[in-house]
């Protein structure tokens, strides 16, 4: 066999999942007669030594064995490290020595200060003894003056220097950072393949590996103009996976890791009469030791346990969750071809697509629940008549072309219906008040009542209808003696539910308002007193 000759295979594609990437390499072999053995080096250490597959097409060659190895080599970065280290090094030591100038020449202000109080006592007592004169205060406050000045120019002097030190270190800390990232761990994984060929030809191999540390997660601008949704798709593209992935064709899959190793499957569910808790024994003698039975029970050999114990008594193991995919109209999710070629370097930093970019339809209408908060809340009911998934992530919102906030998606399947919340509209008042409120005297044998009305008006002050869902409730009874009745509503609520939630839909012009009155009673025995008013 032949001395093994090394391919140059660049990388060409990439498809990047949820917690993971398939990457694949391609190059053009000559293969000479019999057999032959082809190196592939460079591929990085997070590449999965089981997902390796290699493909050669092409003449007449006929691929016989495929091997993955792990090695360690020489890092030719090593003398480089070293040198920026030791730089680095110098320029750190550069700025402490300028912060012990500093400390020094603030050590020397202050004794110049306790110095100057110091002369300051002696000088007014000369003075008023008269060993001094004028003079001597003026030379004296001349001097104190001049090594005040000079020592506060030193620490500016000492300051600038050290700022342009302190630039100085963080450039040899950045240079010294990249360089060992560049250098990385000495191991290195290679892909050989041996083939056979019976006469030399040329043949195309390709290769691809599953590596861990990347992934993806979608993002979305939502642009809404009047009734049409404008849906930004992006995606969010980070890796660490210890190789640049240059700008080649790059596709997003919607795939994901399930929580079970196979398909779910249900057992028994098991209820039963509820045991009365054990009985507290109290701390005997060693005169009087316990029982067998209770010596096991307060060991803890007892146990009741929800469902019958797996074979041999050893509960089984929950094996690590592999990754499946979920079920898809094309039967393994959905995969997105970026529609341009995009790089995607090895700093963990976010690299941002365009996955497409969408037009949908949006019905607007307004909600109110003024016992909440006196405001009205714009939403949009849209739906997804793209052929896409729409993943769970975070969107921005923008409103005729001002930003509006931010929201998030769930998981939008093509043809599902979807709200969102579009933040208040304050060109909708809602004003919500107690406009009646009495309580009824019991006769003797008799029941007490309680009589209460709301007041809810709705204004529309925008240059358009719109459409107001207002959201109301009266309380429910928690005790069979007491009753709540709705007595009267105007208009008619469209629905009230068993748990008292009233709903209205109300249809207002532009300009309009129109007003929501509705009364309950609450009736009790008068011995009785009501909570939760």
């Amino acid at each position: 066999m032949a001395e093994p000759s090394g391919l140059d295979a660049p990388i060409t594609a990439v498809t990047v999942f949820r917690d993971g990437a398939r990457v694949t390499r391609a190059g053009a072999a000559d293969i000479e007669p019999g057999l032959g053995t082809i190196l592939i080096p460079g591929l990085p250490d997070s590449a999965d030594p089981a997902s390796v597959r290699v493909s050669v097409r092409g003449g007449d060659a006929a691929l016989l064995e495929v091997q993955v190895h792990h090695g360690y080599g020489t890092d030719p970065l090593r003398d480089e490290v070293v040198r920026l280290r030791s730089e680095a090094e110098r320029c750190r030591d550069a700025v402490q020595a300028l912060e012990d100038d500093d400390t020094a020449e603030q050590a020397r202000l202050t004794f110049a200060g306790h110095l100057s109080a110091a002369t300051a006592v002696a000088l007014a007592r000369a003075v008023g003894f008269g060993r001094a004169g004028q003079e001597d205060l003026t030379r004296m406050s001349d001097h104190l003056s001049a090594s005040t000045g000079s020592a506060l120019e030193r620490r500016r002097d000492i300051g600038a220097r050290k700022r342009a030190a302190q630039r100085e270190l963080q450039a040899a800390e950045q240079r010294l950072a990249d360089a060992e990232r560049r250098a990385g761990p000495p191991e290195y994984t290679e892909v050989s393949a041996t083939l056979e060929a019976p006469a030399r030809t040329r043949a195309e191999v390709e290769l691809s590996y599953h590596v861990a540390g990347a992934s993806w997660r979608p993002l979305y601008d939502l642009g809404l103009n009047g009734e049409r949704l404008t849906v930004g798709y992006l995606a969010e593209v980070t890796q660490r996976t210890g190789e640049d992935w240059p700008a080649v064709p790059l596709t997003l899959s919607t795939s994901r890791r399930g929580q079970h190793q196979m398909l779910p499957e249900l057992r028994p569910w098991y209820v039963g009469r509820a045991r009365p808790a054990p009985p507290q024994v109290r701390a005997r003698s060693a005169a009087h030791p316990p029982v067998p039975e209770m010596a096991a029970m307060q060991a803890g050999r007892f146990e009741i346990t929800a469902e019958p114990a797996a074979a041999g008594g050893a509960a089984p193991e929950r094996l690590a969750a592999p990754l499946i995919a979920e079920v898809g109209e094309s039967g393994a999710g959905l995969s997105y071809r970026v529609p341009r070629p995009l790089a995607v370097p090895a700093d963990g930093d976010p690299h941002k697509t365009t996955i497409a970019r969408l037009d949908l339809d949006a019905a607007l209408d307004h909600l109110a629940v003024p016992v909440l908060a006196a405001e009205a809340y714009l939403r949009a009911t849209v739906t997804n008549t793209s052929s896409l998934l729409l993943l769970p992530g975070p969107a921005r919102i923008f409103h005729d072309g001002q930003f509006a906030g931010e929201t998030s998606l769930e998981t939008i399947a093509a043809g599902e219906e979807f709200e969102l919340q579009l933040g208040v509209d304050d060109q909708i008042r809602v004003e919500r008040k107690l406009h009646r409120r009495s309580t009824s005297k019991a006769v003797i044998g008799g029941t007490r009542t309680i009589d209460i009305g709301y007041e809810t008006t709705v204004e529309n002050h925008r240059t358009a209808a719109a459409r107001v869902g207002v959201r109301d409730h009266i309380p429910v009874s928690a005790d069979g003696d007491i009753k709540v009745r709705l007595r009267e509503a105007s208009p008619d609520p469209a629905e009230q539910t068993d748990l008292g939630e009233l709903r209205w839909n109300l249809a207002l012009a532009a300009g309009q308002s129109a007003t929501i009155r509705y009364r309950f009673t609450i009736e009790h025995p008068p011995n009785v007193t009501v909570s939760g008013l």
